[in-house]
């Protein structure tokens, strides 16, 4: 390691605004502080405890190779410490894979050169780049720290943003290599983009407000460019980088690579599947109904062809009361629905639906904070009662009985 992340790096200042197209306002100037709180998306994966002896999901980091890649591993299951947050290519027949930790895990030709793991990181790792030629890589933090590693060049970092009094208001949630490897970019959660050695700025989506956080970027082959991703599927084009489409269909995306031949880009979504535009190829989620354990988290595109997708892991959630049996639900109603149609209830003015009489704007608020982008536009009252129960109770605890008029408060 050549440097850590609490070394204070020169961030490349925004001479330009950049081209992005999409759905992007026009490109902002970013200051040295990104400019809008986002929550930390999918907040580290959870930690899998390291006397396990026996993986608790047999699908959890791993990487599967789609599109023609070769299958080098790991083995399905493998027991760590903390789950895969990122991958990289090495070469046509081998990648890196980064855990949460700071670990690092080679297969096939590539070699180890090092990795973070026992460090005091002040934020887990949320990413891993090299550029073309397997000699080495970048690790990120989500607090900005850069981890420098084999033959590259420590160009510096935002881990030390917080020492001199101006610290990030949304986390790191990504980091591309320039094609050069004479460079990197950040990528904030809330679309603000920083720039390193050669890495040219070409503008950002920092500055308004978005739906979800922005979770990939991934630059041009000639490095005048980039795009971003943004969680819902959007995708944001910067400099010379081309906008060849998006999809917004409820599902999760997670990352974007670049095809080294330059034409096109791939979407990777949690539940496994890739999107191509441009050109690049598509391919289907594989049949799992235990995806959501071992959500896909990174894309790493292969020169040759194909790509390779890591998966995580989120172990299972601790049993929980159904919601329909909250005190405070019920008392809530009680008030709102239960003599006026129930889960299907609308009100006579036309403004308020379903058990829980939400607003539709409300509703579409809850439904984005809770990261159920599926009901965001859906009537409350044509919901199932179970997702109406949770979103009530979401946003109960969230902003307390206010909404409701503070009736029922502080039954649990």
């Amino acid at each position: 390691m050549s440097r850590s992340q609490h070394e204070f790096g020169d961030v490349s200042p925004a001479l330009d605004e950049g081209s992005a197209q999409r759905r992007t306002p026009p490109a902002t100037r970013r200051s040295i502080a990104v400019l809008a709180v986002v929550l930390a998306f999918g907040a580290a994966l959870a930690v899998k405890h390291a006397g396990s002896s026996v993986a608790a999901d047999a699908a959890a980091n791993s990487v599967r190779a789609v599109g023609g890649a070769p299958a080098l591993g790991p083995d399905p299951g493998l027991t760590l410490n903390a789950g895969f947050v990122g991958i990289a290519a090495a070469s046509n027949q081998g990648y890196w894979v980064a855990a949460a930790d700071g670990g690092v895990f080679t297969q096939g030709d590539a070699r180890f050169y090092g990795s973070a793991h026992g460090l005091p990181l002040a934020g887990p790792l949320v990413g891993i780049a090299a550029p073309p030629g397997g000699r080495g890589y970048w690790l990120a933090a989500a607090d900005g720290g850069v981890f420098t590693y084999g033959a590259r060049d420590f160009y510096g970092s935002l881990g030390g943003y917080r020492a001199f009094g101006a610290p990030l208001t949304a986390p790191i949630t990504a980091i591309a290599a320039t094609p050069t490897g004479r460079g990197y970019w950040l990528l904030g959660g809330d679309g603000g983009v920083f720039a390193f050695g050669d890495a040219e700025y070409v503008g950002s989506a920092a500055g308004r407000a978005y739906a979800t956080p922005f979770v990939g970027i991934a630059g041009t082959t000639s490095g005048h460019g980039y795009y971003l991703l943004e969680a819902d599927g959007g995708v944001f084009a910067f400099g010379d980088a081309r906008f060849s489409g998006s999809v917004q269909d409820g599902r999760a995306a997670i990352g974007i690579a670049v095809q080294p031949t330059g034409r096109g880009y791939q979407v990777a979504r949690n539940d496994g599947s890739v999107v191509g535009f441009g050109g690049a190829a598509s391919n289907p989620a594989p049949v799992d109904w235990g995806a959501i354990a071992h959500p896909v988290v990174g894309i790493a595109a292969r020169a040759a062809g194909g790509a390779w997708l890591a998966r995580g892991y989120v172990p299972p959630a601790p049993p929980q009361p159904a919601p329909s049996t909250s005190a405070f639900l019920a008392c809530t109603r009680a008030h709102e629905s239960d003599s006026a149609g129930g889960y299907a209830a609308r009100s006579p003015d036309g403004l308020y639906y379903g058990a829980y009489q939400f607003l539709q704007s409300t509703w579409d608020n809850v439904a984005r904070q809770s990261g159920r982008f599926d009901l965001v536009g859906r009537n409350p009252a044509t919901v199932s009662p179970a997702d109406q129960d949770q979103l009530a109770l979401n946003l109960y605890h969230w902003q307390g009985a206010a909404p409701w008029g503070g009736r029922c408060a502080g039954l649990p």
